[in-house]
């Protein structure tokens, strides 16, 4: 009886490693098995003042949350979580990167914008309760160069333009309008400030394929804001750790203004994306409707939305409250006159 027993002890535990065997080539074939794909699916809904530290500020009872998505390649086991759970998106690599030649450089430059959205957070905050003058544009910094760029091995990422024939170009949106003066194919002289040492370039340029700016002169890369931020009146630590991205930008600066409110802005539980402008405004991110997921999950009251993303963010929204907000003052409009 006893060598049967063993004997039978003996099988089962073989057929145990068997099937152990086989759950460890599958597992590692689904997390080792790259797809064409990535993903963005719910995550986590981050109490925003565990992040933000002000001297002398006082945390409230009140909750200002965060909302921060799963967004990675796709190995097969998220494409395949992803085809099964509706509330998850995949995206081709074109799609998910847009101009980007590279995850890495994607990567680079969302955690570039979350610095960037850090201290705008700040400087708008400060701006608000009346301790500076916020935040100014002054150049276009480059953040890539196109593959079919003219402009490739002449401009780096890191330069910042500063003027375009002459003309002083103060940001993205005044670089635009400089290049539409002139025809694709002519050459434009720049303004550049690389590594502290001003420079001055000739700019090759190619015609411009986007409708309404046909035939206009365009460098191809990518750019975007270079500011000034008047963000030192308090000293303010943001832990934001390995988030990236700028979407986090309106809860940081509603997380300031409360630490630095007497008595807060709210007793809610409230949860919120969105980009902090150098004006305040709110802009639009991606990802609004795995956010809701995220907000929900989390137990949130409500959830402010940049108005651009709000019928999105509606459409979905079973439990919650959503807010739209085009500025910061909409936000913190609303948390003063709530009676909750």
């Amino acid at each position: 009886m006893v060598v049967l027993w063993f004997r039978q002890l003996d099988a089962w535990v073989r057929r145990l490693f068997l099937l152990s065997g086989l759950v460890a080539i599958v597992g590692a074939v689904l997390v080792y098995t790259p797809t064409d794909y990535y993903v963005t699916a719910p995550g986590a809904a981050i109490d925003t003042s565990r992040l933000v530290v002000v001297e002398n500020g006082s945390p409230h009872r009140g909750r200002l949350y965060m909302l921060v998505v799963n967004t990675q390649p796709a190995n097969l086991f998220w494409y395949l979580y992803a085809k099964l759970d509706s509330r998850a998106v995949l995206e081709t690599k074109q799609e998910y990167l847009g101009s980007f030649e590279s995850y890495a450089e994607y990567l680079d430059w969302n955690q570039r914008l979350m610095e960037d959205s850090q201290r705008t957070a700040r400087a708008v905050a400060f701006e608000l309760l009346g301790y500076g003058e916020g935040v100014r544009s002054v150049g276009a910094r480059v953040v890539g160069i196109l593959s079919d760029s003219p402009v490739r091995g002449i401009l780096q990422a890191g330069d910042v333009i500063t003027a375009i024939g002459g003309e002083p170009v103060s940001g993205v949106a005044a670089l635009r309008a400089r290049l539409a003066g002139y025809p694709g194919g002519a050459e434009v002289e720049a303004s550049v400030l690389r590594d502290g040492a001003q420079l001055t370039l000739v700019l090759p340029t190619r015609a411009s394929e986007e409708a309404g700016r046909e035939g206009t002169a365009v460098l191809g890369i990518t750019v975007q804001e270079e500011l000034e931020f008047d963000d030192d009146a308090v000293p303010v630590e943001i832990r934001s750790g390995s988030i990236f991205g700028p979407s986090a930008g309106l809860m940081f600066t509603l997380q300031i203004v409360d630490q630095l409110t007497p008595g807060g802005l709210t007793d809610r539980v409230v949860a919120g994306t969105g980009t902090i402008e150098p004006d305040g405004r709110v802009g639009v991110i991606g990802g609004v409707q795995q956010k809701v997921y995220t907000a929900e999950a989390a137990g949130a009251e409500l959830m402010f939305v940049p108005a651009g993303n709000y019928a999105d963010a509606a459409a979905v929204a079973t439990r919650i409250q959503v807010v739209p907000v085009e500025h910061v003052r909409d936000a913190l409009g609303w948390l003063r006159s709530d009676p909750g």
